[in-house]
């Protein structure tokens, strides 16, 4: 079993690297040290970071490629009592829009969804406190209440809100029920899109209605 130490040190490098804006370092730093970590969450939850930390670097290929090493080993493990499995689909629906791959983000981002809804049936009691990807484009949950390791999840995972968006001047003068119905309808424009074959169409539909969260 590897020390406390040891993790807290692999942690806290990653934390300071990814402060630094040095993504390419806090990626090859968490890849090469890895085999510190034992809990098989714990290394998906590592390969999830490196995922975000691609993205933001602009390599869709690897962001894909690490999204998807995190939701092979997730499958693998039935419940994550902290966080979401709807976190990595999410963010390989991001990187796969990004590619130019709109069936393969649809496919995810309805993926996640039926994972999400599944979580909150089966296991009501971890669901009050837990980290899936609404909560992240909410930002819920700050960094200085977590663990290091979900620290460094919250932080590669946020994203960054162009100055001039009128999506969220919008909601700042709309109430909490019109925002509710603005959702619905674009989650029922996105079936109809997907139904249609039009999954370019679908998964536009559902990243803005993510943005009325």
């Amino acid at each position: 079993m590897k020390s406390f130490d040891e993790s807290s040190f692999f942690y806290n490098e990653a934390i300071n690297l990814i402060n630094l804006d040095d993504y390419d370092g806090a990626i090859n730093f968490i890849k090469k040290n890895i085999n510190i970590l034992v809990n098989p969450a714990d290394i998906a939850l590592a390969y999830l970071s490196c995922g975000f930390l691609n993205d933001k670097l602009g390599d869709n290929i690897s962001a894909i490629a690490d999204f998807s090493k995190t939701i092979s080993l997730e499958d693998g493990i039935e419940v994550i009592d902290f966080r979401s499995k709807d976190v990595s689909l999410s963010g390989r629906s991001n990187s796969r829009y990004k590619n130019g791959d709109f069936e393969g983000a649809i496919e995810d981002k309805r993926k996640a969804k039926k994972i999400r809804l599944f979580e909150i049936y089966k296991h009501k009691e971890l669901n009050s406190n837990k980290i899936d990807y609404k909560n992240i484009l909410l930002g819920t949950f700050l960094e200085k209440d977590l663990e290091l390791k979900y620290r460094i999840l919250i932080k590669v995972s946020r994203i960054e809100k162009n100055k001039y968006d009128l999506i969220s001047d919008y909601k700042k003068v709309i109430s909490d029920k019109k925002k509710e119905e603005v959702i619905k309808k674009l989650e029922s424009l996105s079936e109809l899109k997907y139904k249609a074959g039009d999954f370019k169409a679908a998964i536009r539909a559902i990243r803005r209605a993510e943005k009325y969260y």
